[in-house]
């Protein structure tokens, strides 16, 4: 009897104190009655854990979450935690990270016990358990002032640039629902928004929180809201590594006990800023227009009167657009040649004067810049001893025009030649001038080399698996819709080969991602040795692969090829001294009799590749 009502009392005790002192009891009374009964939980079960919970954190995402000078977490998302872990009896222990991309890294090695603030994916719940959201918000679609509002991202024009922050969930689902969309991945949220800013992508997409707390803090208010995408709502949520149920169950039970008053006012305390569920789209873009157009005039003022060296390219644009002002323009720099010399001497930008396609003057940027001296420039001619050989005609045009009077390209880039020999990108403008009584251009030249390189990079990036190296999805279906209107004007045939690896998941539950990982790229290499030159291996996503051939004479061709491919991947692979083999289920698709355009092909070979993995699995023959 005593037994049964320490038992009822460690049931109605729940997870408070009491519940847990009666479980305590009945475990001891337990013991003591049925010693030779084995224990199902032991009493250090029941209690909370004496090691604190070690927690990753983005530690660059202001105002959802960072870390101060000092180390510590703040943020919207660290003062909720704080009010979770309390209710939930649990200690936190911080993990200092640089990046969120090493935090990921921390908690799939282990090193952490759970990331704090994120969205869950299917992907994600591969290796995570997710609580309940604690926090809701609403992605918007960014662009500059100017750009007209969006209704549906589905409706916009193939390759539309959208700039995304890489390893998040938006990333994931917009390069899913959305493949005709160009996306560029960035290192940061403000990354972002500053390429929009700059016009070097259409858009991003971002947390309202995000977007209102970056505009206000960058002073970035060209930019507005010019959509929303309601099926894309952030519910951010704790992520705990493993399969943790007691520990997930604690969090959400403390989640539910959090009120909205408390939630708005640490919202609130991060980021002043009231919005409405109904947002007026139009409106909002004509206040950020009406403010951006004073600030810019400020920001313009500013940089006049700290940079006197804006002065000459001021004055040269005037002479452009007005004929009294470039006079005026002229009689002041005579009158004050050597003050304006000083200007152009101190100046960053290369400035170079052409007076008959020779080099009239230079100032030390420019010389630098060419790695050439005033000495030896002054002998050279301006475009093709300067010039790189496809660019000649293009600024050979240009200065014609300008001398003649004529409207002329502005900002356009160019290659020049080093003296060493490399080529050096340059963004050049120019006006007309008057120097030394004859007709002349001024030009203003900017080393753009660093970011031709970058956006190189980052092109590649965005149309490559960040893995294996190969081509991703948007990258294969650019090159099969080309494939296909060669053919249609060839009158040739294009075969689109599936490849799912059969045995992949055993592999990865045994030995781990790292060596999953390796086997992905063995994958690859062999897939690049066995096709031809001009086909395509691409990862689509997981353990599928796509074999592009874009000519082929006969069917019979691509069930060679695919013969070959199973026989490659049929071979063991070594992967950091293990023996590991694998094999995989091949589907087939023609153009043009199994379809005419790339998602008919790409839904006819997935099912045929289905077709035969069930066929080996009826046959014994898929792992």
């Amino acid at each position: 009897m005593r037994f049964a009502r320490c038992l009822d009392s460690a049931r109605a005790g729940g997870d408070g104190p009491r519940g847990m002192r009666a479980r305590r009891a009945a475990a001891v009374m337990a013991a003591m009655l049925f010693p030779w009964v084995p224990q199902a939980v032991s009493v250090a079960a029941t209690e909370a854990p004496a090691r604190p919970l070690r927690l990753c954190v983005d530690p660059d995402w202001a105002p959802y979450e960072w870390l101060d000078e000092d180390g510590r977490h703040r943020g919207i998302a660290a003062d909720l935690l704080r009010l979770i872990a309390k209710g939930a009896g649990v200690g936190l222990q911080l993990v200092p990270t640089a990046t969120w991309d090493e935090s990921v890294s921390f908690a799939r090695s282990g090193k952490c016990d759970a990331l704090s603030f994120l969205n869950e994916t299917p992907e994600r719940r591969t290796w995570l358990s997710f609580t309940k959201p604690y926090f809701f918000d609403r992605n918007v679609i960014i662009t500059r002032a100017e750009h007209p509002d969006i209704g549906d991202l589905a409706a916009m024009p193939r390759h539309t640039s959208v700039a995304l922050p890489t390893a998040t969930s938006v990333i994931e689902r917009i390069g899913h629902d959305f493949p005709h969309l160009r996306i560029v991945p960035v290192a940061s949220e403000a990354d972002a928004f500053g390429m929009v800013e700059g016009r070097e992508v259409d858009m991003t997409v971002r947390a309202l929180t995000i977007a209102a707390y970056t505009i206000k803090t960058e002073g970035w208010f060209n930019l507005k809201i010019a959509g929303e995408l309601p099926d894309y709502a952030n519910r951010m949520r704790i992520g705990v590594v493993g399969r943790q149920p007691e520990l997930v169950h604690r969090l959400d039970e403390a989640i539910d006990a959090l009120t909205s008053e408390q939630v708005d006012e640490i919202v609130n305390r991060h980021v002043a800023i009231d919005v409405s569920t109904q947002t007026d789209f139009h409106l909002a873009a004509q206040i950020a227009v009406g403010f951006a157009a004073l600030l810019l005039l400020a920001y313009l003022w500013i940089r006049h009167l700290g940079r006197l060296n804006r002065r000459l390219l001021e004055l040269s644009t005037q002479l452009s657009h007005d004929i009294e002002a470039r006079e005026r323009a002229e009689e002041a720099l005579k009158q004050s040649e050597e003050h304006y010399r000083l200007l152009v001497e101190m100046a960053q930008e290369g400035i170079l004067v052409v007076q008959e396609q020779r080099v009239a003057y230079c100032n030390p940027a420019f010389a630098e810049l060419v790695g050439y001296s005033p000495a030896e420039l002054a002998q050279m001619d301006a475009f093709s001893d300067l010039i790189q050989a496809d660019d000649l005609q293009r600024a050979q045009s240009n200065y014609a025009r300008r001398i003649r009077g004529e409207d002329a390209e502005q900002r356009y880039p160019l290659r020049l030649m080093h003296k060493s020999g490399r080529l050096l990108w340059a963004e050049t403008s120019g006006v007309p001038i008057v120097w030394n009584h004859a007709p002349a251009t001024l030009n203003v030249i900017n080393d753009i080399t660093a970011r031709k390189f970058a956006e190189e990079r980052i092109q590649h990036m965005a149309e490559h698996d960040a893995l294996t190296g190969l081509p991703n999805r948007s990258l294969l279906l650019d090159r099969l819709e080309r494939a296909l209107a060669a053919a249609q004007r060839e009158a040739r045939l294009v075969a689109l080969l599936f490849i799912d690896l059969d045995g992949f998941k055993p592999v990865n539950d045994e030995y781990g991602h790292e060596v999953g990982d390796a086997l992905l790229k063995a994958v690859a290499v062999r897939l690049g040795e066995t096709l031809r030159h001009a086909d395509t291996a691409a990862r689509i996503g997981g353990d599928e692969f796509v074999a592009l051939l874009p000519a082929i004479t006969a069917a019979a061709d691509a069930l060679h090829i695919a013969g070959k491919l199973r026989a490659a991947l049929s071979a063991p692979f070594d992967i950091g001294g293990r023996r590991i083999g694998i094999s995989a289920s091949f589907g087939v698709a023609l153009y043009p009799q199994d379809g005419d355009t790339p998602a008919e092909l790409m839904r006819k070979a997935d099912a045929a590749m289905y077709v035969d993995k069930h066929a080996r699995q009826a046959a014994g023959g898929a792992q």
